[in-house]
């Protein structure tokens, strides 16, 4: 049995950051809800308009792309093909930590001077979906003791 808990998790944290500014400036958190000028830097709106980055590089295409295997990694959680859409999701989301820690210019759209906020939510779902398949319930290693 794997525990549902980190599945439900991995949904809710992804929703999280949604909401999210994905960078933190110097301004206060407050100011990406109340001024009508910083929509743009929510989730909601990169996962919107992700689409658009198909012409630019294809890095930051399959950043974009890693929501929808996700997506289909929840769906598919009880087969195999669940566990690989996961580790692809992980891998193209990771993707562009690498590019934020080692200044690499690969994709066009990170701010390397501000904070990544959203980002560490949104890269914390596909590890939790991770360790619902790796980590066995509770009870379930109790008995096999």
């Amino acid at each position: 049995m794997k525990n549902k808990y980190y599945l439900f998790g991995s949904i809710f944290i992804f929703l999280i950051s949604l909401i999210l500014p994905v960078y933190l400036n110097s301004t206060h958190i407050a100011d990406y809800y109340f001024n009508d000028n910083s929509i743009e830097n929510l989730g909601v709106f990169y996962l919107v308009i992700g689409y658009i980055t198909i012409a630019e590089l294809p890095v930051e295409f399959f950043c974009w792309l890693s929501n929808f295997t996700l997506l289909f990694a929840w769906i598919f959680h009880k087969k195999k093909s669940g566990v690989v859409l996961v580790w692809i999701s992980f891998v193209l989301m990771f993707a562009y930590a690498i590019n934020y820690l080692f200044r690499l210019d690969i994709i066009l759209v990170v701010e390397y001077d501000e904070f990544l906020f959203g980002y560490w939510f949104w890269l914390a779902s596909p590890i939790l979906m991770l360790c619902y398949h790796y980590l066995p319930e509770k009870g379930m290693k109790e008995k096999n003791i």
